[in-house]
């Protein structure tokens, strides 16, 4: 009997390459990928379909958030709205409507017009020059600037869309007159650009019927009806828009515009005046006013009705007929003036106010022009919700 070597007896014999165990693996894991992608894409679709209850996207405790929202047509800024969020819910949203037309630098020089700074410049450039107007108060934390052309060829593509206004709005073109009732209008592509790019920015009217066209055209894009058309222009989409944010961020946005409501609306335009130079208009600001809504927003302080409060005025500075002159000065911006009268002398000018008269105080001290001393309480000569006593601050004003 023979007997082989140890090492021939023992010898393993080589694994040879499998294919099929490879093409297993690769479909495994395509298969993986594929799920992967699936889940991804159905979770994206769930959080960016319309809500049933949609709620606002609030930010931290004790802060503000500030969301700007423009539309631009032909690289021009045709609408500006800055929408500021609170923490609380029992603390007001302000929506404040910036006119694309607003001088930046305070003259009346087309560079220096929003419009223009962003045509040039940019987004960022543009959130910069309006923060900076905002005496740095009110940082833009997120942006979104859509273009109304691909918003108009989106409608023309989904057929159409319903905008519901609260009240009657009408807007008047070169071409024609558009009238969009109270309630739901059927909103055809045409009707695009004069519904949302025309010159509205003193009716708040116009930020209802654009924040009403954003939402649904958003919500259209998401349902199962309109799916395919997103799916196949998902790019063309993408380039209608530019934004800091995710798409699920986009969608909370959405939810937050559609959960405004008219009724507990607190919309203000920038303080200001028109200013003709030349064939052109544009926007001047009133820094004053404007420094006055700022604290008001920032400070969450309520607003007030002006036509149902009556101020008191009285001379606290010894210079004769100071109250009498200052009382014609509150009366020019509108204030109802009660008593006028001396007070004992104050250094310092001093206003009390009832609580809901709050931004009233504020007013009148920039008005003043002097950190005047607010005091939540009534003054003891006073019957009125607002008393002004004049101190000797105000000499030689």
């Amino acid at each position: 009997m023979q007997y082989l070597p140890r090492a021939s007896r023992f010898r393993r014999k080589k694994k040879r390459f499998s294919f099929k165990k490879l093409g297993t693996l690769l479909t495994i894991a395509v298969f993986l990928i594929l799920l992967f992608l699936c889940v991804r894409y159905f979770s994206l679709f769930q959080a960016l379909k319309g809500s049933d209850s949609p709620a606002v996207w609030r930010p931290q405790e004790n802060e503000r958030v500030q969301f700007l929202i423009a539309g631009r047509l032909n690289n021009r800024i045709t609408s500006c709205t800055l929408l500021s969020v609170p923490a609380s819910q029992d603390a007001p949203i302000h929506i404040l409507r910036i006119p694309p037309a607003t001088l930046i630098s305070g003259q009346a020089d087309a560079t220096d017009s929003l419009a223009a700074l962003y045509a040039e410049q940019g987004i960022y450039a543009t959130i910069d020059a309006l923060e900076k107007l905002f005496a740095y108060k009110m940082p833009v934390d997120h942006y979104v600037v859509y273009d109304v052309q691909k918003i108009k060829d989106i409608v023309s593509e989904i057929s159409g869309v319903t905008v519901t206004l609260p009240e009657e709005y009408i807007v008047s073109t070169e071409e024609s007159d558009y009238i969009f009732k109270p309630g739901a209008n059927e909103i055809p592509s045409n009707q695009i650009i004069p519904l949302i790019a025309s010159d509205t920015e003193c009716r708040d009217i116009g930020f209802w019927a654009e924040k009403s066209l954003l939402v649904e055209v958003f919500n259209q894009l998401f349902t199962l009806k309109h799916i395919s058309y997103f799916v196949t222009n998902m790019g063309s989409i993408a380039e209608g828009y530019d934004s800091d944010m995710s798409p699920r961020q986009l969608a909370k946005l959405r939810d937050s515009l559609q959960a405004l409501a008219w009724e507990d609306r607190n919309y203000s335009l920038l303080p200001g005046s028109w200013l003709a130079s030349g064939e052109q208009q544009y926007w001047s600001c009133d820094q004053k006013l404007l420094e006055m809504k700022v604290s008001q927003i920032v400070n969450n302080i309520p607003g007030y009705d002006k036509s149902l409060l009556v101020v008191d005025v009285f001379n606290g500075n010894g210079i004769t007929g100071f109250a009498a002159k200052t009382a014609n000065l509150l009366r020019g911006h509108l204030f109802n003036i009660g008593r006028v009268d001396n007070a004992e002398l104050s250094e310092f000018t001093r206003i009390y106010y009832q609580k809901e008269y709050h931004l009233a105080a504020v007013e009148i001290s920039l008005i003043l022009d002097v950190e005047a001393v607010l005091i939540e309480d009534s003054y003891i000569d006073s019957d009125n919700p607002v008393a002004v006593i004049l101190g000797q601050d105000l000499r030689g004003r």
